[in-house]
């Protein structure tokens, strides 16, 4: 199946913004019984938001966090759970990769919950280091260079 869903950079504060954080609460926080709360988004304003849309609606989402010249650090990446399996978080992985790479960006970082590593290293990502607990679960630091 060809994925043609559009990806779009969301504006920090914007009513799309807004709905992309209650979706990551939603999806990523909720089912771990936690829930993403006012001081967890602080900082935002300098991050790069993205969405994934299925008819207008968003469908995933996918966090930048630009760390310097050349590396970026991937955060809070989720796609809705009837979409999951069906190749949807590899394009928006890919595609915010591709726009970054666009713009300099070659070393990518990420922090991958355990049940995820088999995905990210799919996508050509490497565990880098040891176990270590982030929001409560086990994660993976995970890197890529292009």
């Amino acid at each position: 199946m060809t994925i043609t869903m559009p990806i779009q950079e969301v504006a920090h504060g914007s009513a799309d913004y807004l709905e992309l954080v209650r979706l990551r609460d939603l999806h990523l926080r909720q089912p771990i019984g936690l829930r993403l709360n006012p001081e967890d988004i602080v900082g935002e304003e300098v991050h790069r938001h993205f969405a994934l849309r299925d008819e207008g609606s968003i469908s995933g989402g996918l966090i930048a966090v630009l760390l310097d010249a050349a590396s970026a650090k991937l955060r809070q990446m989720w796609i809705l759970p009837e979409l999951r399996g069906q190749g949807h978080g590899k394009y928006l992985l890919d595609a915010v990769e591709r726009t970054l790479w666009l713009e300099g960006y070659r070393h990518f970082v990420l922090h991958a919950r355990q049940n995820a590593v088999g995905f990210y290293a799919g996508c050509g990502y490497e565990v880098v280091g040891d176990v270590f607990t982030e929001v409560g679960r086990p994660h993976l630091r995970m890197e890529k260079v292009w």
